[in-house]
């Protein structure tokens, strides 16, 4: 696959990404003003930020400068999309747990957000120290790091998006259903767009960061498509006032 095709798909899949994320993040605000209860607002708008920088991340990858700069800002927007993503998982799941009945707990998350938090921070701030200290990365002991991180961060994120589909599961609040089953959707094609690089490209070159390009494509989808969940509450409060 020559490199020219290879930059023309990513950027198609860019655009394509930011272009959803943006009107995930319009979709949600314009939602979140329409509610009423507390737990869907917030849920409208955490995920509009979630959705910002989702698609400034997508779509600072469409202007390469080749400069230290551009890097950092990539890997400033890369981390903190991480952290924002699992503090809304945590979020959800604590909303989750106290409209159970039973308050029960969901895959024991509240022994093992700790861990994942840690292991994500740690991660990340080891894996950008790898690609700042070391000239070439991609080869080496560097490249077998980054490639455990990556790993890493599938494990972490395949366990929230579990979580999210017990949630799903034993919900009896369908707009909550709805959301948090979207939710897990976009969690998990986010962990493919996480890890399947890794195998992908070691069977042809590029061909992994041209597929996962276009899965962040699906997971832009489904982030929207939780957003969209919630106009359902929004409506109904509408109809409520007139």
């Amino acid at each position: 696959m020559s490199i020219d095709i290879v930059n023309l798909l990513e950027t198609i899949a860019g655009l394509a990404a930011g272009a959803v994320a943006l009107l995930a993040v319009y979709r949600s605000l314009t939602i979140g003003k329409s509610l009423v209860t507390r737990i869907y607002r917030t849920r409208a708008y955490w995920l509009a930020v979630l959705m910002i920088i989702y698609a400034a991340f997508a779509l600072d990858g469409l202007f390469p400068t080749n400069t230290a700069l551009e890097s950092d800002i990539s890997d400033i927007l890369f981390s903190l999309f991480l952290f924002a993503l699992l503090v809304f998982i945590d979020s959800n799941v604590a909303v989750a747990r106290e409209i159970d009945f039973f308050h029960r707990d969901i895959l024991h998350w509240r022994t093992a957000r700790s861990p994942l938090f840690a292991a994500i921070v740690a991660g990340t701030v080891i894996g950008i120290g790898v690609t700042i200290v070391v000239k070439n990365p991609t080869s080496g002991f560097a490249a077998y790091a980054l490639v455990g991180y990556f790993i890493l961060l599938g494990v972490a994120f395949a366990y929230s998006g579990a979580a999210m589909f017990v949630i799903a599961r034993r919900t009896y609040d369908r707009t909550m259903k709805k959301f948090v089953k979207m939710l897990g959707f976009a969690i998990l094609s986010y962990v493919l767009y996480l890890t399947l690089f890794i195998p992908l490209d070691a069977i042809y070159p590029h061909l992994g960061d041209v597929v996962t390009d276009f899965i962040a494509v699906a997971a832009a989808y489904f982030f929207y498509n939780s957003a969209m969940s919630l106009s359902f509450v929004g409506s109904i409060v509408k109809e409520s006032a007139q």
